[in-house]
C-alpha cells in the first residue's frame, strides 16, 4: 500500500506546480518530503538529503538521483512507450466503505482496495484536498508515471513475478480510476495498520531556488551505463557460478537453476 501514496507523489511532479510541499510519514514514523517549483521538483527523506536526493524536471521529463556520499548524479528517463507493451494484468477494485476520518485537516472517504481479489488494505482520499488548485492539477496528472518504466526491459519478467500483486496494482493506478474519489491521504495495509500517510499540504510555501540546482562538481552517469557495468559485473561473477555449480549434486544445481529463473536471470 506504500506504493499508492509513492506514485502519487512522484506523479506530481510531471506538471508544473510551484511553491507546494506536501509532506508524508510512513509506518516508521520517518518524514519525506516533495518540494515543487515551477518545473522542479525534489524528493527528500527524513534525513533531508544527506543520504541522497531526487530531482526531477517535469518539463524535459529528466530525473536525476543526486548521492552525496558518492559525490555522484544517476540520470534516467522514463519509457513512455515501455508500460504499454510489458505489463501483468491485474484486476484492481476499490469499494466505497464511507466515511473516514479527517487526515491533516481534510475530510476522507474510505476504500477497500484489492488486486485479483486479493485484499491489498484500504485507502483514505479526500476530495476535500482534491478542490485545491494544485492538487486537482495533480489528481489529472495521474498515470504519466509508471515505476516499471524505468527497468531494464529484460529486468521486468522477474520483478513482475516477484512483486506481490497489490504492489503491481500500485504501479499500474492509471488503469483503474482509482483516484477520482479524491486524493490519497493514507494507506493502511489489510490488517488496518498505516503503512503511509500525508501530514501536511502547503501550497503556498516559500521555497529557495538553489534547493533545485545539480551540484556542479558531481560525476554524471546514467542508468543505461550502470546497467552496463553491472552486467560486466555479472559476467564475471556467473563464470565464478559456473565453476561452483560443477561440482554441485544434480539437485543443488536444479535448485539453483530454479532460483535464477525466478529472478530473470538466464540458467548458467
Amino acid at each position: 500500500m506504500r506504493l499508492l501514496l509513492t506514485t502519487v507523489l512522484v506523479t506530481f511532479s510531471l506538471t508544473a506546480f510551484s511553491n507546494t510541499v506536501i509532506e508524508s510519514k510512513d509506518d516508521g514514523g520517518a518524514v519525506s518530503k516533495i518540494s515543487i517549483d515551477g518545473d522542479w521538483a525534489r524528493f527528500d527523506n527524513t534525513e533531508g538529503g544527506k543520504d541522497g536526493y531526487m530531482l526531477v524536471n517535469s518539463r524535459a521529463q529528466k530525473y536525476y538521483m543526486v548521492v552525496p556520499a558518492e559525490h555522484a548524479i544517476i540520470e534516467f528517463s522514463a519509457d513512455k512507450d515501455k508500460k504499454n507493451k510489458v505489463k501483468q494484468k491485474i484486476e484492481v477494485d476499490l469499494k466505497d466503505l464511507g466515511d473516514g476520518p479527517r487526515v491533516a485537516g481534510f475530510a476522507t472517504r474510505k476504500y477497500e482496495l484489492t488486486a485479483n481479489g486479493q485484499p491489498c488494505g484500504s485507502v483514505l482520499m479526500s476530495q476535500q484536498a482534491a478542490k485545491i488548485d494544485d492538487i486537482g492539477k495533480l489528481l489529472s496528472a495521474m498515470g504519466g508515471l509508471n515505476p516499471e518504466a524505468f527497468m531494464p526491459e529484460e529486468m521486468l519478467p522477474g520483478v513482475q513475478r516477484m512483486t506481490d500483486p497489490c504492489d503491481l496494482a500500485e504501479m499500474h493506478l492509471e488503469d483503474k480510476d482509482l483516484i477520482k474519489p479524491g486524493f490519497p491521504m493514507k494507506s493502511l495495509n489489510p490488517k488496518g495498520k498505516i503503512e503511509n500517510e500525508v501530514i501536511s499540504i502547503d501550497d503556498n510555501a516559500k521555497l529557495k531556488p538553489e534547493l533545485f540546482d545539480l551540484p556542479k562538481d558531481y560525476t554524471r552517469t546514467t542508468v543505461k551505463q550502470m546497467m552496463e557495468g553491472m552486467r560486466k559485473e555479472m559476467a564475471g561473477e556467473m563464470d565464478k557460478l559456473n565453476e561452483m555449480m560443477k561440482d554441485m549434486s544434480p539437485e543443488e544445481r536444479t535448485k539453483m537453476e530454479q532460483m535464477m529463473k525466478q529472478f530473470g536471470a538466464p540458467p548458467p
